[in-house]
């Protein structure tokens, strides 16, 4: 059995940036307590990483010999692109798919942070929101509210912390500052 130690550190690091831009916005924005926005991004960023490892092992399950995967496969466990002679590369694949990825991490995001206060697991915190939207509206324009300027947050959260993982991302790819071989 071989064990992607490179990816697996590299994904403990991206999630500790993540989970510290996001739950600083979070706790800016929603009014929240600092431990419930720790608590809030680490959820909805494990479940996107679970859902986005299970897609990645279905996809790797169906296209194993497809050029593009065994180029991701390769740098997965050596942190290098295969050399392919002949093959223009995977950089637009890759431009592709971080934007499918963005897009598709935030829906699940959004998705399940609703799902988790719809179902008492993780609880709204903030009575500010109540108070703020609290003048003659009914409960269910006050949640609406409320799902718009979480996903306004959770949006802008997701925002910023894709763009510091992909500066990190860049940085390791490049290898700016680090002693190779």
């Amino acid at each position: 059995m071989v064990l992607p130690l490179r990816a697996i550190a590299s994904q403990i690091l991206l999630l500790l940036v993540s989970v510290a831009i996001e739950s600083t916005v979070f706790h800016r924005r929603l009014a929240i307590s600092r431990r419930m926005s720790v608590q809030y991004a680490l959820v909805i960023d494990l479940l996107c990483i679970i859902l986005g490892w299970i897609g990645f092992f279905i996809l790797v399950d169906n296209f194993a010999t497809h050029p593009w995967v065994i180029q991701v496969m390769g740098y997965l466990f050596t942190g290098r692109f295969v050399a392919r002679p002949g093959y223009d590369g995977i950089e637009p694949v890759l431009a592709i798919a971080t934007i499918i990825v963005f897009f598709a991490s935030f829906f699940i995001k959004s998705q399940a942070l609703y799902l988790l206060q719809r179902f008492k697991i993780i609880p709204l915190e903030s009575q500010v929101f109540y108070e703020h939207f609290n003048s003659s509206k009914t409960e269910r324009l006050i949640r609406y509210e409320i799902r718009v300027d979480q996903d306004r947050t959770i949006l802008l959260g997701h925002g910023l912390s894709h763009g510091a993982i992909f500066i990190l991302l860049v940085v390791m790819i490049l290898g700016l500052g680090v002693a190779t071989e």
